[in-house]
């Protein structure tokens, strides 16, 4: 995959994220916000791609995604799901659900199942993102929030 097609790629992605933003009812100044994350988001999944398998791409692009969605709200004091929702939207393995399904149905039960466990890894590997981005975010807010009861100043 070539940059110009990766950039086209992330351009679509902040349009299609600005409009889930705003059927999502996001607050308008946090629409090209959540936009920004979910469009870079998506191109750390694609240079992800390169070197890293599906699993690997989504959990680095998820990693990426938090981690950004928490500097945003902070940076504009909303809450971090503003951002979260509709930047993960593009990671979401929607396909593989449909896939999985579509073979269990032709009573293709090898092929649903593959689809099956690629889906679960996906969406474990988003989960585990937020969780690790989260954690580590409350960590940090729990040291500055002790240094700052601790303080000589006090």
């Amino acid at each position: 995959m070539n940059l110009l097609s990766i950039v086209v790629e992330m351009v679509v992605a902040f349009v299609a994220v600005y409009f889930i933003a705003i059927t999502l009812e996001a607050p308008k100044r946090t629409l090209r916000y959540g936009a920004l994350g979910g469009a870079l988001g998506w191109g750390v999944y694609l240079g992800g791609l390169s070197f890293l398998d599906i699993v690997g791409a989504t959990f680095l692009a998820s990693l990426f995604i938090a981690w950004i969605a928490h500097l945003f709200a902070r940076h504009l004091k909303t809450p971090v799901t503003i951002y979260f929702i509709p930047a993960f939207i593009a990671l979401v393995p929607g396909a593989g659900v449909y896939q999985s399904v579509y073979s269990f149905i032709n009573k293709e039960y090898a092929v649903a199942q593959q689809h099956l466990v690629l889906t679960l890894q996906i969406s474990g590997a988003i989960a585990l993102a937020i969780f690790i981005v989260d954690s580590l975010f409350g960590l940090m807010a729990r040291i500055k929030a002790s240094k700052e009861k601790n303080s000589p100043a006090n």
